[in-house]
């Protein structure tokens, strides 16, 4: 049987690209997503016409902790199996010091730390299993803190170092690492501009979305690398 990657956040921008590289690598693909409805059943359709039954997609909202149970049972009984999980779900938003945000706390470190961590709960012994890996997306520009984006940079943060402390705990039989994407696309909340954003970049250009994907990929594969943040951002960080 085909090994099996799940992909939370799946259903668009670099989520998609995962899923598609996963996929054109022979791996049987669930593809979680919240609110994406038409974009996560048009990539199912799209990946199946290639490979028939090769692409499940289940719907689930990563800040309803009640149920994350059933989710989690629901994609096991989709291939019975997992053999890589990749956390790509994230809030991103801003949070000004001035406004009245604490709300957004909840949103922001459930998607991006608590989340990915029920998660790798509930799936180690299924990972262990069949010797897996777990790949975490965190921000390049988090070393760095993020203006205006305090509450998202403490949950990016954490997710690195929840990633190093899951890569001790369950080594050797799962590896766990993160990529830390650059400017890959323009934020989604309209926050910068392309011409702001390469001018700080050594390489000179946003990467695409199968900068990321390769990544990931590449991570999933390498048997002797774990705990590690790959920084994927045209050098972006350095400045």
């Amino acid at each position: 049987m085909n090994k099996v990657a799940l992909v939370t956040g799946g259903a668009k921008r670099i989520g998609k690209s995962i899923c598609k590289k996963f996929h054109e690598n022979g791996f049987s693909i669930i593809c979680h997503y919240n609110s994406s409805d038409e974009e996560a059943e048009n990539l199912k359709k799209e990946l199946n016409s290639v490979r028939a039954n090769s692409v499940e997609t289940v719907k689930f909202d990563l800040n309803d902790y009640g149920n994350y149970n059933s989710f989690c049972e629901s994609i096991l009984k989709k291939y019975g199996k997992l053999d890589v999980l990749i956390n790509n779900a994230s809030s991103f938003f801003s949070t000004p010091l001035d406004e009245d945000n604490l709300n957004d706390w909840d949103d922001l470190i459930n998607s991006n730390v608590k989340g990915p961590l029920i998660i790798v709960k509930y799936f180690a012994s299924c990972l262990k299993q069949n010797l897996g890996t777990v790949i975490n997306l965190s921000d390049a520009m988090i070393i760095r803190g993020m203006k205006d984006y305090s509450i998202y940079s403490v949950a990016k943060g954490g997710l690195e170092t929840l990633t190093k402390s899951l890569a001790k705990e369950l080594a050797p039989e799962i590896r766990v690492n993160a990529v830390a994407p650059g400017a890959i696309l323009l934020p989604s909340d309209g926050s910068s501009d392309e011409e702001t954003l390469v001018s700080n970049i050594p390489l000179g250009r946003i990467g695409k979305e199968e900068d990321i994907s390769s990544a990931v990929f590449y991570l999933s594969q390498n048997k002797y690398i774990t705990g590690q943040i790959l920084r994927v951002d045209g050098g972006r960080s350095l400045n």
